[in-house]
């Protein structure tokens, strides 16, 4: 047997309730209209508002000045430090870029120049296709993306032999300690002879007036505390690395590939050769110039062809198109530095014949 249900209970008084329910019906059917808000209110709010909005980007905009003064004073300081030693430095260099790029006058090959002792260094080296030479910021753009490469392995004689593919992971220099660098494989390594000039390039990178007016231009404090990180990482470890091979570099060693003559061939896979990589991977003629950076004069200047054979050897030659073009590449390099070793041997023994006796004369030793 089932009891019945009880009623629901009306909550509050029932007059209040009908007169409730009345109310809804009469705003719901148009018969009554909601009480309207004051316009002055809705004025006052915007007022408000917009004071509000006002005096925060007001104060947002002192921060982010105060951030960009003090991203700037720091670029002054690490300029009036480094730029008397640095610039001075990269005239000099981009001077002999364009000299090497210009029409050419022929070969060159100075007297009393000892093989052993050019390859031995210490040196710094810098490699650009022939056309970004000519103009002073198309070469410190394509500087600062130079490699080490056959044409290092072949003429130079390492200062270390290491595994450059042993040691602290690094993603950017930032992360390594000073005097360190983060290679192609990110490892931080210490820096091998030949120097790589795109280390300099980068820390001439930061005093140049494109990065000032990159940090005028940024529009936010989050923006200038990127730059301020860019500018410690390079205080931290480019400035002490370029300082070194500024004290000690005595040779300075420049390749310009010359693009063939059928223009650049196809890229192989997908899209990781850069242009330069792509003349490397091919036959073709390169312009190679050697100075003296203490006597700040030439020790070679040579054109000729960068042309190496790449003979597979093993059980299992190597297939994959990507690392087929990375060996052609070091091979083209390497038969161009050994053009190079051949022409300072050749001009050493010729001295050598011309000296009384078939004696090497104490400038060549």
């Amino acid at each position: 047997m089932t009891t019945p249900r009880r009623p629901a209970r009306e909550r509050g008084l029932p007059s209040l309730n009908a007169a409730r329910q009345e109310r809804r019906r009469a705003i719901v059917l148009g018969r009554a209209r909601m009480p309207a808000v004051p316009m002055h209110f809705w004025i006052w709010t915007a007022v408000g508002i917009a004071a509000f909005a006002i005096v925060y980007w007001r104060i947002a905009q002192a921060e982010v000045e105060a951030a960009r003064s003090r991203v700037l004073a720091k670029q002054r300081a690490m300029a009036v430090a480094l730029g008397p030693k640095l610039y001075p430095f990269r005239d000099r260099i981009e001077g002999w870029a364009r000299e090497l790029a210009a029409p050419w006058t022929g070969d060159f090959v100075a007297e009393g120049v000892p093989l052993a002792k050019l390859r031995a260094g210490p040196s710094v080296y810098l490699r650009l296709r022939l056309e970004d030479a000519s103009d002073p910021k198309r070469l410190r753009k394509a500087a600062r993306s130079s490699l080490r490469d056959g044409f290092t392995s072949c003429l130079f004689v390492g200062s270390k032999r290491t595994d450059p593919t042993v040691g602290p992971a690094c993603r950017t220099a930032g992360d390594c300690s000073p005097g360190k660098l983060c290679n192609e494989w990110n490892v931080c390594v210490d820096p091998e002879q030949p120097y790589n000039l795109r280390l300099a390039y980068r820390t001439l990178r930061v005093l140049s007036s494109d990065w000032t007016d990159e940090v005028h231009q940024a529009p936010s404090e989050l923006s200038l505390v990127a730059y301020e990180r860019d500018l410690d990482n390079v205080a931290r470890v480019d400035v002490p690395v370029t300082a070194q091979v500024l004290q000690r570099s005595r040779y300075f060693a420049l390749v310009l590939d010359e693009d063939p003559a059928d223009g650049l061939p196809p890229e192989v896979g997908e899209g990781g050769e850069t242009p330069l990589e792509r003349v490397q991977r091919v036959p073709h003629m390169a312009r190679v110039g050697i100075w003296d950076l203490e006597r700040n004069e030439p020790v070679l200047r040579l054109r000729t062809e960068a042309a190496g054979e790449l003979v597979q050897v093993g059980s299992g030659p190597v297939r994959d198109p990507e690392n087929v073009a990375a060996q052609r590449r070091q091979a083209n390099s390497c038969a161009l530095a050994l053009e190079v070793r051949k022409a300072l041997e050749q001009r050493s023994g010729a001295q050598a014949e011309a000296t009384p006796g078939g004696e090497v004369s104490s400038a060549q030793q």
